[in-house]
């Protein structure tokens, strides 16, 4: 009588099983059914309308970004070195000095009365 039971219990385990497999398999091709009429319908649209889709457009822009700064330069320069100074000019040292603020006051906590 005990074999009975497990036998039985073992059988509705493995119907329960194989339906859930076969549920997410039917869940994960309904998905890939929509993401492809998605694509579909998007391509359609723009054959009709005479556009690229707006993704192909922002990738496409994103990756003529990339290659602008992968090729070394940066907007408005034109050496082809970032870390070079601007116009090829050598590097200068200056004689540091303190700048005072033009409301007469000489520096923190003194006060000029």
């Amino acid at each position: 009588m005990n074999f009975l039971f497990d036998f039985v219990a073992g059988a509705l385990r493995g119907l329960v099983r194989l339906t859930m497999i076969a549920l997410g398999a039917v869940f994960l091709l309904g998905l890939l059914l929509t993401a492809l009429l998605a694509v579909v319908a998007t391509i359609v649209w723009s054959l009709l309308t005479g556009r690229k889709p707006a993704i192909f457009t922002v990738v496409s822009r994103f990756r003529q970004a990339s290659q602008q700064f992968r090729n070394g330069g940066w907007p408005g320069h034109a050496t082809s070195n970032p870390r070079a100074p601007p116009g090829g000019a050598d590097v200068v040292d200056v004689q540091a000095h303190e700048v005072r603020d033009a409301i007469g006051h000489d520096g923190p906590g003194k006060d000029s009365v």
